[in-house]
């Protein structure tokens, strides 16, 4: 099924650091705390969207992942956001994955490794795979009525930025997953603010 996004424009914001990224395990659906660094990058975000013009008109939107949230209550707390939850934008479900250490899911299943990482999760057994992913994500942009701070995971972000701007699974494979930065997003484009305030546009992937 085709999709062309024609809606608002987002901000997307990727969680913080986690104990379990710093423990390089495969999260999901499961959670674990930020870690120091993690909440350092969530105030980092929350200085960045201070300085984007116009941001008190935006509504904001939260997956109800713990890490998210916490992520949310710091990042949208510097410009006054309380986020509405909205399960849509949930990590992917990676099944049987969940919970496992990156190197023992390499060493079990040597087709993939950091190059192939997206790939690990959107075809992880038991999980929910690439279709059921990107199902939720058109509904919840579908849904969209005005511009939109989300705070939410590394694949799913890269499935709604896929999605707006119209890239291939390929492609989405590809873009990068980064913290402590903001995403500016709009149909076709995307721009990473980050600090000291700096945009690097482009329309390809990262």
């Amino acid at each position: 099924m085709s999709f062309t996004y024609t809606g608002p424009r987002l901000l997307l914001l990727r969680h913080g650091e986690t104990e379990w990224n710093r423990q390089g395990r495969l999260q999901g659906r499961k959670n674990s705390p930020l870690t120091d660094l993690g909440r350092a990058q969530a105030r980092q975000q929350g200085e960045i969207l201070k300085k984007i013009p116009g941001i008190e008109t935006f509504d904001a939107v939260c997956s109800p992942l713990g890490r998210a949230q916490e992520t949310a209550r710091i990042a949208l707390g510097a410009v006054s956001k309380l986020p509405r939850l909205d399960s849509n934008v949930a990590e992917i479900n990676a099944g049987d994955w969940e919970g496992k250490t990156f190197k023992d899911i390499y060493s079990a299943y040597p087709q993939f490794d950091e190059k192939y990482l997206m790939r690990m999760f959107l075809t992880a057994p038991g999980g929910e795979g690439f279709d059921g992913l990107r199902d939720r994500c058109v509904t919840f942009l579908n849904q969209l009525e005005h511009p939109t701070i989300l705070v939410s995971h590394s694949v799913t972000l890269c499935m709604i930025r896929g999605l707006i701007r119209g890239l291939s699974r390929q492609e989405i494979e590809a873009l990068s997953r980064p913290q402590g930065v903001v995403l500016d997003v709009k149909s076709g484009q995307e721009t990473l603010w980050s600090l000291p305030l700096q945009a690097d546009g482009f329309a390809r992937p990262q």
